[in-house]
């Protein structure tokens, strides 16, 4: 169950869903406006709140990575809350627009890792930061088969990622909020729901069949990728 939002009514209605639907997992973001360290004081009071609350309910939380929080900040979230049950989901695309590229990304992320959402982006450069355009999986800046390849190869006995989501987005784009020049506190603004405007009437048809031709396109492109890293794992073993 996904929720897009981290305070209390929120988590409270996700997890009663994800309860009473047999769900295994409950997956949040937050979203407060704010100076950096005040945005972060309240997430970990949200956090705390989760642990506090439903760290006996038998469901596993994801926070995602979602465009506006650092992947430092992040891990240091899920390793200050001491809760067991929390770990981070990882998003092809989302830390490009806190100024973060995919790889380093996901070096910093690795060991908290459980979740990931598979998608292309478009780099856009904006004035010192970078936001992202959705694209079609295959035709845009993200490493694919690299980030595939490393996501894969996490765990020691067993996968450490359980759980993987295809997302193939038409027309998103999410801008900056990240910047080169930013101070250690820096102005995090204040975001609605990440969400894609629908096209005028008479182009919803096309819009909508588009989106199913990008769907099969991506299940296709991620077969492809896997298969050429399984060859080349094969190759490497026999050899």
């Amino acid at each position: 169950i996904e929720t897009s939002a981290s305070d209390k009514a929120s988590i409270d209605e996700a997890v009663a869903i994800a309860l009473k639907t047999g769900a295994s997992s409950v997956r949040f973001y937050p979203r407060y406006e704010g100076n950096l360290r005040d945005v972060l004081s309240i997430i970990a009071n949200d956090i705390a709140y989760v642990r506090e609350t439903y760290q006996d309910s038998g469901l596993t939380f994801t926070i995602e990575q979602h465009e506006d929080l650092k992947s430092h900040e992040l891990v240091s979230l899920v390793k200050e809350s001491e809760m067991e049950s929390l770990s981070l989901l990882f998003d092809f695309a989302n830390m490009i627009n806190a100024n973060e590229h995919p790889i380093d990304a996901l070096k910093t992320m690795a060991p908290h890792i459980t979740q990931v959402h598979i998608k292309d982006a478009l780099i856009v450069k904006e004035q010192g930061g970078l936001g992202h355009k959705a694209c079609i999986s295959g035709q845009g800046d993200m490493p694919f088969k690299a980030l595939l390849t490393h996501l894969i190869c996490l765990g020691d006995d067993e996968p450490q990622v359980t759980a993987y989501g295809l997302e193939e987005e038409v027309d998103y784009y999410a801008p900056a909020f990240r910047f080169e020049d930013e101070d250690d506190n820096p102005w995090i603004p204040y975001r609605q729901m990440s969400e894609t405007p629908l096209p005028e009437n008479h182009l919803l048809d096309a819009r909508l069949r588009k989106e199913k031709e990008d769907a099969i396109n991506q299940i296709n492109h991620v077969r492809n990728v896997l298969q050429q890293i399984k060859q080349e794992a094969s190759h490497l073993l026999n050899h």
